[in-house]
């Protein structure tokens, strides 16, 4: 394939994956911690101040902490999935087996999220 390029192990493929993840990880948690930190700020200062046009720009700004947690916390869960894979692939005797292994994960990987996005874009029943 590439005759100058060494073969990794798969415990170096995902070793490098998840270093390339825990910096994006990272940068959202401090986003999180930023947002509700300034937002906390802005609201007892127009608290204060009485200004409440500006104590709404505060609750705003509190507010997008839940997006940023969130997508750290799909990163995380994405980085443990990576991880987990490593115990199977150094199992694996063939690239066949190997690909297989990988082709189930993904398979269920993309069911779980297909499943996510029904549940939530189904409209809410009248009962």
């Amino acid at each position: 394939m590439w005759p100058d390029m060494p073969a990794r192990t798969p415990r170096q493929v995902i070793d490098q994956a998840v270093a390339e993840n825990r910096f994006g990880e990272r940068l959202l948690y401090g986003m999180a911690c930023a947002f509700v930190v300034i937002g906390l700020f802005v609201l007892v200062w127009a608290a204060i101040n009485r200004l409440p046009v500006i104590a709404a720009a505060g609750s705003i700004a509190t507010a997008l902490f839940w997006p940023a947690v969130k997508s750290a916390r799909q990163t995380r869960k994405e980085s443990i999935a990576i991880r987990l894979l490593e115990a199977p692939l150094t199992r694996a005797d063939t690239a066949k087996e190997a690909a297989d292994m990988l082709w189930q994960f993904f398979d269920g990987l993309m069911l779980e999220k297909q499943s996510a996005v029904r549940a939530s874009s189904k409209p809410a029943r009248k009962g």
